[in-house]
């Protein structure tokens, strides 16, 4: 499904539920919150689906959005979720029932009859974008904001190389619209607490490196959140950490969760090792140079050799 067939999709139906995936980043609750005040616009009824695990970094961005208890949706849109395994725990009641996916990810699984995908897309913020300003002709600040948050979370202010010349226009263009992108980058890139610096560098001192230093694994474990006092949004975006090591080329950050299972992030140089195809191996997917995956039932070092007899096999 095209963009403009996405729109369309949209403006001939009405009553929307948005949902958002697990652990849910700058770019899913953007899209989210950009795509429900586009079709409030239009004139359409919409609500995002309330995600429990939002942290306090975008609750503020996405909460006035959430739908009152006694809503009842007649159309579920997923926007930047790959695959319903991506779904929280409690949208496990939507599984089978999204009818609309909008999303950039090649690793997509096609659990919608209609799916609007641009792999190209730096992040699912620029579908979001042409859906929106092209195709349905809205745009404010309100809508401005919401996706600049989602563009420039996914491609990390502009620097991760899945960042473009469209990614600069596009976010040129909502720029255009306040100057809301000083409090977003502020605090999205600007602002550590203390005890995110204490995780970085437990996270450094735990890594292993391999290949000569162009691979190294890292982890942070419950013990580390606990022991520092660390909440939810304290560990966000830790992945991106090793990748900056001098000489790494392929950095796997390994995370704790709750239930005892290891979540999977890994950053590369997609020329070294496409990610997509390394995280496939363990159940999970994403993009070329950023990737995650999920493992349940193995201890830390179980999931390290896991993880690097991945690696080794798609290194090119």
């Amino acid at each position: 499904m095209t963009e403009r067939e996405a729109a369309r999709w949209l403006l001939e139906r009405d009553n929307f539920l948005i949902l958002t995936h697990i652990r849910p980043d700058g770019d899913t609750l953007g899209c989210a919150a950009a795509l429900c005040a586009a079709l409030r616009k239009k004139g359409k009824t919409v609500w995002v689906a309330p995600n429990l695990g939002v942290t306090a970094t975008y609750l503020g961005d996405i909460q006035p959005w959430f739908a009152p208890e006694d809503y009842v949706p007649e159309h579920i849109v997923a926007v930047d979720i790959a695959t319903e395994n991506l779904f929280p725990p409690e949208f496990e009641g939507y599984k089978g029932k999204a009818e609309l996916c909008i999303d950039h990810h090649p690793s997509n699984e096609h659990y919608a009859p209609n799916l609007c995908l641009d792999a190209s897309a730096a992040a699912c913020g620029e579908v979001i974008y042409r859906v929106c300003k092209e195709e349905m002709g809205v745009m404010d600040g309100e809508i401005a904001k919401a996706l600049y948050l989602a563009i420039s979370t996914d491609c990390g202010c502009f620097v991760y190389s899945n960042t473009t010349p469209t990614t600069h226009r596009i976010a040129a263009e909502l720029m255009e619209y306040g100057d809301f992108f000083k409090e977003i980058n502020q605090r999205c890139f600007q602002t550590k607490s203390r005890k995110r610096l204490e995780l970085e560098s437990r996270l450094l001192q735990s890594a292993h490196y391999y290949e000569d230093g162009k691979v190294v694994i890292g982890a942070t474990s419950l013990r580390d959140i606990e022991e520092v006092g660390a909440s939810e949004a304290d560990s966000e975006e830790l992945s991106s950490l090793l990748r900056q090591v001098e000489g790494v080329k392929a950095a796997a950050t390994l995370r704790e969760l709750a239930d005892g299972s290891w979540k999977l992030s890994l950053r590369t140089d997609p020329d070294y090792l496409n990610a997509t195809d390394t995280c496939a191996l363990l159940g999970g997917g994403g993009h070329a140079a950023a990737s995650g995956a999920r493992q349940s039932g193995v201890d830390l070092a179980e999931m390290e050799r896991r993880v690097l007899e991945a690696v080794r096999k798609n290194l090119k």
